[in-house]
């Protein structure tokens, strides 16, 4: 039972999609180390890439950090089955150790540096996978497997040079195949997004110049030999418009191509370098597709870096421009509704404003408010050199309503009284209660006459008003006092002349219009009616 709890947990770990991934790493090392055998390996025995070791630092890059365990063994096996039949089982076990030691190693930095989801999307990945798997980890592959090399007893090749070989046909390898294993595996976890004509186009054209050129720059013995100054260089310049046209997709595939014509040649013995040693065209050939893929793939990843920042502060100036929208919106909406808060308050200001300029029972003029606005139209007549007259309103034995019918008779009388007045005099003119059953009426340049007249109206309408209360119908009438202003007096002198006039009318019977200038004597003063008209 103790003895199955590991196998327990290691079924328990392993599923499916696991299975999945490690027959696909195990076949594609697999083939890897057949295809660099049989293709990338001169007739000197030189590899010039070692594509396994490429493929399998992609499978740790791309897959969950749970799956590489199990990946890390699919590459052992794959390892064990391609070197046993060409090397003792000693050195292909430790091959295979030194090759998975050495892709774990650049994996476990990459993803620890780069983040678990790892791609060449900008500059500093790019920088990290450069120093960790082509520099570091290659480098120290070629070291061990140097050794190796050493102890099966391999002289006619020293040891510094076997560890260049290796480091260098690892670090190619690397180069050229993990981005474009990594890049297409997340453009296929991406959805496949389709390409537009226009970028197929551009493809399918620098892809034929890439064969064209490589089949004329390659085939050549010497440079002076190349057709129409076709050079590898151009291959160089073909790689840097890939990185800028194509993106990292196109990049990695065009340096690929440009990697498969210039293997594929060198192979042949085809090439237009001029050494005295094959290991040395392997050498230079390996540095040429080095800086291809280092330039085409960095540029590559810098541009796309750079687009991507130009989104980001696309999205962010998108996102600020709906944040000020909403801002604005609110800003509005907190203005509006201020605006209808001062719209409302301003209303409330004027009804207090009227009501504390209007008497409350009729809805004309109070006493404060009134006297207000007479004594500031008799400053303005008093400049221009114009006449006034006042006329003051009495209703006649008013008490007895309020005694007889009571006070709710008494206000409706007050307030029915208010229209026949209003439409008896000129809307310039100034109307307002005094209190009680008093009205004061200031005509602006009226003389003495027209008073009279206007005074006669008011008398008359007042005299025909009937008052309905409870079915009950109501006649009243009224003094009136006129008083025609000097233009020097004060407004209590003027009101106190109308009011003398008034009690003459009281005096008289009642029901009519009595005058006074104030000219006339005081000896018709009444004491005991005397009002003193004193502004607010």
């Amino acid at each position: 039972m103790i003895g199955s709890k590991p196998v327990f947990l290691f079924s328990r770990y392993l599923n499916l999609q696991i299975v999945k991934a490690m027959v696909l790493v195990g076949l594609a090392y697999y083939f890897g180390a057949l295809v660099a055998i049989h293709q990338t390996i001169t007739p000197e025995g030189i590899a010039i890439l070692w594509p396994p070791n490429a493929i399998l630092l992609a499978a740790f890059l791309i897959y969950p950090k749970h799956y590489l365990p199990f990946v890390a063994i699919a590459g052992i096996i794959a390892e064990l089955v391609a070197s046993i039949p060409a090397f003792p089982v000693w050195a292909a076990i430790c091959f295979a150790i030194i090759n998975i030691a050495s892709v774990s190693l650049a994996a476990f930095f990459i993803r620890r540096k780069s983040g678990q989801n790892f791609n060449f999307k900008n500059l500093k990945n790019g920088a990290c996978f450069l120093f960790f798997a082509p520099f570091l980890s290659a480098s120290f592959a070629g070291l061990s497997g140097a050794i190796v090399y050493v102890l099966m007893g391999r002289t006619d090749t020293s040891y510094i040079n076997l560890w260049q070989l290796w480091w260098f046909g690892d670090a190619l390898a690397m180069l050229v195949l993990t981005p474009l294993i990594v890049v297409l595996w997340r453009w296929l976890q991406a959805g496949q997004p389709h390409f537009k004509l226009h970028y197929l186009l551009e493809a399918l054209i620098l892809w034929t110049a890439v064969i064209v050129i490589g089949y004329q720059s390659f085939t050549v013995e010497t440079y002076e030999k190349a057709f129409l100054f076709f050079t590898p260089i151009w291959l160089v310049l073909l790689g840097i418009l890939a990185a800028i046209r194509l993106g990292v997709v196109g990049a990695a595939a065009t340096v690929a191509l440009i990697t498969v014509f210039a293997v594929e040649h060198l192979m042949r013995g085809t090439h237009p370098i001029i050494v005295n040693t094959p290991q040395n065209a392997v050498w230079l050939t390996q540095e040429y597709l080095a800086i291809i893929a280092v330039v085409s793939i960095g540029l590559a990843m810098l541009i796309q870096e750079i687009s991507d920042q130009r989104d980001v502060l696309k999205q962010h100036e998108n996102a600020l421009k709906a944040q000020n929208q909403f801002l604005e919106e609110r800003v509005n909406e907190r203005t509006l509704a201020l605006k209808e808060v001062n719209q409302a308050l301003q209303k409330a200001n004027e009804r207090l404003a009227k009501s504390a300029a209007t008497d409350e029972l009729t809805g004309i003029p109070n006493r404060r408010h009134f006297l207000g606005e007479v004594q500031r139209e008799l400053q303005r007549l008093r400049l221009d050199g114009q006449t006034a007259s006042a006329i003051m309103i009495d209703l006649d034995h008013f008490k007895q309503v309020n005694d007889n019918l009571g006070h709710e008779a008494g206000d409706l009388v007050l307030c029915n009284i208010v229209e026949p007045i209003t439409s008896a005099i000129r809307p310039r003119d100034l109307f307002g209660r005094m209190g009680g059953e008093e009205f004061l009426v200031f005509l602006s340049g009226a003389d003495h006459e027209l008073a009279n007249t206007v005074a006669e109206r008011i008398r008359a309408e007042i005299e025909s008003l009937e008052v309905l209360y409870r079915n009950q119908k109501i006649n009243v009438t009224a003094s009136l006092g006129v008083a025609q202003w000097d233009g020097r007096s004060h407004l209590d002198e003027l009101f106190h002349q109308a009011d003398k006039a008034l009690y003459q009318a009281k005096n008289r019977g009642r029901n009519q219009v009595a005058s006074l200038t104030q000219s006339d004597s005081d000896s018709n003063d009444r004491p005991s009616h005397e009002n003193h008209f004193e502004l607010p």
